[in-house]
């Protein structure tokens, strides 16, 4: 069944769920009326070059309010995958932080608003930085475009399936994080034992005076020295989460 203006409603809600939970698209520093502009355009370009279909009738206003939360929840979904791998480089750097002491030092994150650790919101500004470099913004919404093909109106798919992929996706944030972590986190522990020898060494020597700013400074090396490391493993990983939102339209749509 072919949609007329009520699709073009439809697409505004997908594409609103996208602009809720994506990174960089959901970002506070965009104002809101820029937000709805920028939502009203991409749905008339959607609306316009997308075939839309709806794969039962929408007979009355209650069924098309349906309609609308479903198309609002598939948009959220598919933002939620991009944002995953966001969450997990957040929470490597948040390890990291705690590894080097700065466990109690937050700062306000640009993008949502909250508190975020020091380490983990410069990993976070340089994995927005690599997104925007890759166009991962624009594969977010080609993909919502393509989804449309998949997933028409009312035509998707919720089972067990889904909710098991996102659970595993929800996991694979913790695998993210200990990956990206793990050479800065394994410095600080060897800098940790040598500490400890010391203390043992030479008892004379305040350790707790003299490893606190030894291991900020070991801390600041290792995360300069394994940067361009971080940056090319960020990028495999967006490159395998593209992959990640495809498997999940695919689902959506079975």
């Amino acid at each position: 069944m072919a949609l007329g203006w009520e699709g073009f409603l439809l697409v505004i809600g997908r594409i609103s769920g996208l602009f809720i939970s994506s990174p960089v698209l959901s970002a506070r520093q965009i104002p809101i009326q820029v937000k709805v502009l920028l939502i009203v355009m991409l749905s008339g370009m959607v609306a316009v070059v997308t075939p839309l279909t709806s794969a039962v009738p929408i007979t009355h206003s209650a069924m098309f309010i349906t309609a609308l939360a479903v198309e609002i929840f598939i948009g959220y979904t598919l933002g939620f995958v991009a944002y995953v791998l966001f969450a997990g480089i957040q929470l490597a750097g948040q390890l990291m932080d705690m590894q080097m002491g700065f466990g109690l030092v937050n700062v306000i994150d640009p993008q949502s608003g909250t508190q975020v650790p020091l380490i983990g919101n410069f990993n976070y500004l340089v994995a927005i930085i690599i997104f925007l470099s890759i166009n991962g913004h624009h594969y977010l919404l080609q993909a919502l475009s393509n989804s449309y093909q998949m997933i028409p109106v009312l035509g998707a798919s919720f089972n067990g399936q889904i909710l098991e992929y996102l659970m595993q996706l929800g996991a694979h944030m913790f695998v993210i994080g200990l990956k990206l972590a793990v050479p800065v986190v394994a410095a600080l522990f060897m800098a940790d034992l040598a500490l400890g020898f010391i203390a043992r060494t030479v008892p004379q020597m305040n350790v707790f005076v003299v490893g606190l700013p030894f291991k900020i400074g070991a801390g600041l090396v290792m995360v300069l020295l394994t940067l361009p490391i971080f940056i090319w493993f960020t990028q495999i990983l967006m490159d395998r989460f593209f992959g990640y939102l495809d498997g999940l339209i695919i689902l959506l749509g079975k």
